[in-house]
């Protein structure tokens, strides 16, 4: 008798844990689930992990960056233009770290505050990345800025 009951215990629990896979299985994964399929499939060769922290992805943008450069062919002439963007990204990057390190008012309003000050400075920061990036942007050859048009677009961080 005890036997049965084990028996049966056991088929009900397979049931279940059947019947919870073939849901999950079913469900729709969420976009950034998505993005991270697509980034652990690879691109351009390299696969990545997508972190939820923009600063846990910048080596994956330093890496974009270095790419771009070499694909842009950038020369001597252009160097201060390109040095000029790269830092404006770095310290984009850089004002990130800073403001993580910044977070935790008391009340509700200062939280709100603070979430405020690293919008305005996340703006900024874009600001400053667009213009070194225009002024990058003209002084290329037409060539290169065919190539600029598919490509440094990824050098920039992006939030959801």
């Amino acid at each position: 008798m005890r036997v049965k009951k084990t028996i049966q215990s056991l088929l009900v629990l397979m049931m279940g844990t059947f019947l919870s896979l073939t849901v999950l299985a079913d469900s729709k994964p969420t976009a950034r689930e998505e993005m991270n399929q697509e980034y652990k499939k690879g691109i351009g060769g390299k696969k990545y992990e997508i972190d939820r922290s923009p600063m846990g992805s910048f080596d994956y943008y330093m890496e974009r960056l270095d790419s771009a450069k070499k694909k842009l062919n950038i020369t001597k002439e252009q160097q201060g233009l390109w040095s000029d963007y790269e830092k404006s990204l770095i310290a984009f990057f850089a004002d990130l770290k800073r403001a993580k390190a910044r977070m935790g008012g008391t009340t509700a309003v200062q939280q709100i505050g603070q979430v405020l000050g690293v919008t305005q400075n996340r703006y900024a920061g874009m600001e400053q990345i667009h213009e070194s990036a225009r002024k990058l942007y003209d002084g290329l050859s037409d060539s290169q800025k065919k190539t600029a048009d598919e490509i440094l677009i990824t050098t920039v961080p992006s939030f959801d």
